[in-house]
């Protein structure tokens, strides 16, 4: 039944996403910081991941 009865917050949300801002639209949100930094953090994994094995690749080692 909550999911029937919950108040709609379009038009409240509308305002807040769009009044003028220096934040970044994807960082506005509260949960927003959390997304992008751990998004920002799983790319930055494989990237190093990525680049140790190419190097060690690069050097021949083989364990």
């Amino acid at each position: 039944m909550s999911l029937v009865n919950r108040p709609n917050r379009v038009l409240e949300q509308q305002r807040y996403f769009q009044q003028p801002s220096n934040k970044l639209l994807f960082m506005r949100g509260p949960r927003d910081k959390l997304f992008v930094y751990g998004t920002f953090l799983v790319l930055g994994t494989g990237l190093v991941g990525g680049l140790w094995g190419a190097v060690k690749m690069a050097r021949g080692v083989k364990d």
